[in-house]
């Protein structure tokens, strides 16, 4: 009985079984050919992605993790009697939830910044590339073992050619991280499973660690807990009624048993606010995030909506726009050849990774959940789907091979040259993606959030320091307005001569500022579509396709604040003059031509009122 199971998800003869010599079942020779490419290609993305790691601004989660990591570093070295991790600033916690991430990867870069060469910044954004990378390694080695190493080569091109994924991998600390733990926690899962009923003690580290790291990342990897009595299940059932093997569940009730408890206690072995409790704190940690109570308005559909109100169908749509027809195309061929690899040794395997990828999203979309910024908060996911890409490429190219066509590899090719010249073309802004589905970048602008996680200022700030800063005169000190100054502040604090403060879009012609660096978050849809949120006098626009999303600009005339001073002054006819000079530097500003348009209504000019309201419409009403 024991020998039957000994290796219940994976079995080379019989995934060698469900193809030909050709297409992705190659003979002896080929397989190590496409080891030896599956080891170059892995190399090869490592490399590119710690290059571009240098490129990438700041997130809009990076400056919380970072202070939340440095806090934890203090709690450990402190053995606990520094308590500010407990007590957040409000200025890093806004949402009172951040105690109850696990922080496992904060802290390794709290860590490793003590003796980074690098800027603190360009340390977590390499960390981050590398926890993306391992995310691909991973991710491959599943595909690897559950088909072979060609099908492996191509999981690991189809995650790196995935300009969403791609571009979260530099700098989101906290979805990254975790999608590259829960799928390295299946992939140990697998591993452990293959050795029942008697796994070694070095499997049942690796897998206790891997589902602790989890879940001290995100609270969420809880999930992994149940995942292992599913798989059991999956095994018996496959060998059950497709393999017409056996399976003895009894003797495999003590093991599952032992890695759940040690699974779930390990999840608190570097999260202060699990170690307070770790039985129930995790549980309270889990409740909380899975009730988040914040509702962030969200561009979906050419409508803001909060997203707490999102349709049902928000997830699966903004996967399906957002990612390579490759690999949308792959995990189609899976679902269609499903039943095909039944038979297979592994096929238990590949079930339960698809089940990984799959559960998590219809799970999340049947319970409602408050999700945002497209599917980032199911990132996790990924992985399992793109080894599901890839098995559905592997099943197809078998099939076409048996069909006497072998470049079943080749369509795939073709179809990843498309989100490589994406890449290339809006790097480093990758996020920004969109397939035809949305009509591409064009069509999405407007209709869906874009550069929602404002990586796009990093290159404002730097043309700002190339070409801006060195003509400023020594003693002088120049003030930078931004909708985002908490990011901007973190590319001028080494600058003494730079002030950067936070200022309203709407309210920008009230304040004193010299220069502008305004991110398209928080800014009318119809400006943003009218492109008149920025003066003509721009500086400098980062864009991809020629669509902003962010932009520095020099202040046209300071005659707009000179006028609502005179305004306080109750100077109506000074403020006027005034507005109407800075009107002839800057005329398409709704702001100041809506200001216009209320102060003659309020001195019952009417008719000088509806001209200047005529103007805004006519503006709002025109596109590029």
């Amino acid at each position: 009985m024991a020998k039957t199971v000994s290796n219940p998800s994976v079995s080379n003869s019989a995934s060698s079984a469900a193809g030909t010599a050709q297409g992705f079942v190659p003979n002896v020779e080929s397989d190590q050919l496409w080891g030896k490419i599956f080891l170059v290609s892995l190399v090869v993305i490592f490399i590119a992605m710690t290059t571009m790691s240098f490129s990438f601004g700041l997130s809009g989660d990076e400056v919380d993790m970072n202070e939340y990591g440095k806090a934890i570093l203090k709690y450990f070295t402190s053995f606990g009697s520094d308590q500010t991790v407990f007590n957040m600033p409000k200025e890093f916690d806004r949402d009172g939830v951040i105690q109850y991430y696990g922080g496992f990867f904060d802290l390794i870069c709290a860590v490793v910044n003590k003796i980074s060469p690098f800027a603190e910044y360009t340390t977590r954004h390499i960390l981050n590339a590398w926890a993306g990378f391992l995310a691909i390694l991973f991710a491959a080695k599943i595909s690897s073992r559950s088909f072979n190493k060609q099908t492996g080569v191509v999981c690991a091109w189809l995650m790196f050619l995935s300009p969403f994924f791609l571009g979260h991998a530099m700098n989101n600390p906290k979805d990254i991280p975790f999608a590259t733990a829960y799928i390295a926690a299946i992939y140990f899962t697998i591993k452990w499973f293959e050795h029942l009923p008697k796994p070694s003690i070095r499997d049942y580290v690796l897998l206790i660690l891997a589902i602790g790291i989890t879940i001290d990342v995100r609270v969420g990897g809880i999930l992994l807990l149940p995942y292992l009595f599913v798989f059991a299940g999956i095994i018996f059932v496959v060998k059950k009624w497709f393999q017409q093997g056996d399976v003895d569940l009894k003797s495999w009730i003590k093991p599952l048993l032992i890695v759940a408890v040690a699974g779930y206690l390990a999840g608190s072995l570097f999260w202060p606010y699990g170690q307070k409790n770790p039985i129930s704190n995790p549980l309270t940690a889990l409740h909380e995030m899975s009730n988040f109570k914040v509702s962030i308005g969200q561009l979906f559909e050419g409508t803001k909506t909060p997203s707490s109100e999102l349709p049902s169908n928000y997830l699966i749509k903004s996967f399906l726009i957002t990612n390579s027809y490759a690999l949308l195309i792959g995990i189609v061929l899976m679902f269609v050849f499903l039943l095909s690899i039944r038979k297979m040794g592994k096929a238990p395997a590949v079930y339960f990774v698809l089940f990984t990828g799959l559960f998590p999203i219809f799970y999340i979309i049947y319970s409602k959940a408050n999700v945002y910024h497209a599917w980032r908060h199911v990132m996790f996911a990924f992985p399992s789907l793109a080894i599901a890409a890839a098995g559905g490429w592997y099943c197809l190219s078998n099939y076409l091979a048996k069909k006497n066509f072998k470049y079943g590899i080749a369509i795939l090719g073709l179809l990843l040259l498309e989100p490589l010249s994406f890449i290339v073309s809006s790097y480093p802004n990758t996020v920004c993606y969109f397939n035809a589905f949305a009509g591409g970048v064009k069509g999405a602008y407007c209709n869906y959030e874009m550069d929602y996680y404002y990586n796009s200022l990093k290159q404002d700030a730097d043309w700002f320091k190339k070409n801006v800063l060195p003509t400023v005169k020594q003693g002088d000190t120049v003030i930078i307005a931004s909708n985002a100054a908490h990011l901007v502040l973190q590319y001028f604090k080494d600058n003494k001569n730079v002030r950067v403060t936070y200022i309203r879009y709407p309210e920008r012609d009230q304040k004193n500022w010299d220069y502008s660096i305004y991110h398209i978050a928080l800014i009318p849809e119809d400006e943003i579509k009218a492109r008149t949120w920025f003066p003509k006098t721009v500086l400098f626009k980062a864009e991809v396709s020629d669509c902003p999303l962010s932009a520095l600009t020099k202040r046209p005339s300071y005659d707009d604040l000179k006028g609502f001073d005179a305004l306080k002054e109750n100077k109506v006819d000074t403020a006027i003059s005034y507005f109407n000079n800075y009107l002839k530097v800057d005329p398409d500003n709704i702001e100041m031509l809506n200001m216009m348009g209320n102060i003659y209504h309020q001195l019952h000019r009417d008719d000088l009122a509806q001209q200047y309201n005529a103007r805004i419409s006519k503006l709002l009403s025109s596109t590029e």
